[in-house]
């Protein structure tokens, strides 16, 4: 347990970092992240609870996204052996969707392909 809330702690301790470097670099990427944060109601902490305690799991990344000019929260969750991205509403805390993460399930499927392959 304790090594679950070390890692969450260290998971946003790197994003709130990440997001302080873009804003501090300026340039388009600087306004972009600073405009996505300014429309933000909720923390990046808040949207990683919102997203463990609806899938019952632990995240193990979390960011703010822009989904086509739309501020979101992309937190991935893990509960068992599944992998899931779940998108936070920045508003209000709005869980949005909630997928299985399509990288992981796709390099399970080269897995899949390339032991088939093998004489």
């Amino acid at each position: 347990m304790r090594t679950a809330k070390s890692i969450l702690v260290g998971v946003i301790a790197f994003c709130a970092l990440g997001a302080s470097l873009v804003l501090a670099r300026g340039g388009n990427e600087g306004d972009n992240a600073s405009a996505l944060l300014s429309k933000a109601g909720i923390g990046l902490a808040q949207a990683v609870s919102a997203a463990e305690q609806r899938l019952q799991g632990k995240a193990v990344r979390a960011e703010l996204e822009d989904e086509n000019g739309t501020p979101v929260y992309g937190v991935e969750v893990i509960s068992g052996t599944k992998l899931t991205d779940v998108k936070v509403d920045v508003k209000d805390g709005k869980i949005l969707s909630a997928r299985a993460d399509q990288a992981d399930h796709e390099s399970r499927e080269e897995e899949r392909e390339g032991e088939g392959s093998e004489d």
